[in-house]
């Protein structure tokens, strides 16, 4: 019963941070993703710019389930 209200208390903690920085986090995925573009257009890493947006999809997609 202990350990289930500290684990609880660990991810409404959690949630909350996340929750309060969105928008720091929405902004550096953001600058992340540009850079990555501008970094494929100039040397044509195509497979790379792939594989970094679809890191970043299944990163959020798993922290909404």
């Amino acid at each position: 019963m202990v350990l289930t209200f500290i684990t609880s208390t660990i991810l409404v903690i959690s949630v909350l941070l996340v929750v309060s920085n969105l928008g720091t986090v929405a902004d550096d995925t953001a600058r992340a993703l540009r850079g990555a573009y501008f970094r494929m257009r100039a040397h044509g890493g195509l497979a790379s710019f792939v594989a970094f947006g679809v890191l970043w999809i299944t990163i959020f997609a798993l922290g909404f389930l």
